[in-house]
């Protein structure tokens, strides 16, 4: 009697494949984060940070250091190609934007990120452009709540966003 033994062996991704997807993919919950952060800080400020809200306010500070460990897990990735730069750049704005600390640095970051988007080559493809332009429209967010917030006077906690 033979026994046929059949050995498949399954061929690992591409060196330069699996970086490239954590990249991209960590790109996306970043975003998302940053998104859940945003509406958390608009709630606790309707809620007029008052104490019986406080939960409301920890929950937003919360949400802004998830969304600083997104961005450090981002930045420590070895960008292997020039979409992985765009959105390994993209990500260290949000994290310098999280733990600005005048509502102008928020506004010079979000400058930053546009040019460093229309400075991209043009061959990227469509979804991380797209990722890119919807990172600059949070930085742009962050900077219309702080100068919101500035304007009325909200208690000068709003910033760094991630204290």
């Amino acid at each position: 009697m033979t026994k046929n033994i059949n050995i498949t062996s399954i061929q690992a991704p591409k060196a330069g494949a699996q970086p490239e997807k954590c990249i991209f993919d960590g790109f996306c919950e970043l975003l998302t984060r940053v998104l859940f952060a945003l509406e958390e800080e608009e709630w606790a400020q309707e809620a007029g940070w008052d104490i019986a809200f406080r939960t409301s306010v920890a929950d937003a500070d919360a949400a802004w250091k998830l969304v600083a460990l997104q961005a450090d897990e981002l930045i420590r990735v070895s960008p292997l190609s020039s979409s992985d730069l765009l959105l390994r750049r993209m990500a260290g704005l949000m994290k310098r934007a999280i733990s600005a600390t005048t509502v102008g640095a928020i506004c010079d970051i979000h400058a930053k990120a546009m040019k460093c988007r229309l400075q991209a080559s043009k061959a990227l493809p469509t979804a991380v452009y797209d990722l890119a332009f919807e990172a600059e429209a949070c930085l742009e967010q962050m900077f219309e709540h702080a100068h919101a917030c500035e304007a009325h006077w909200v208690d000068g906690s709003i910033l760094p966003l991630a204290a």
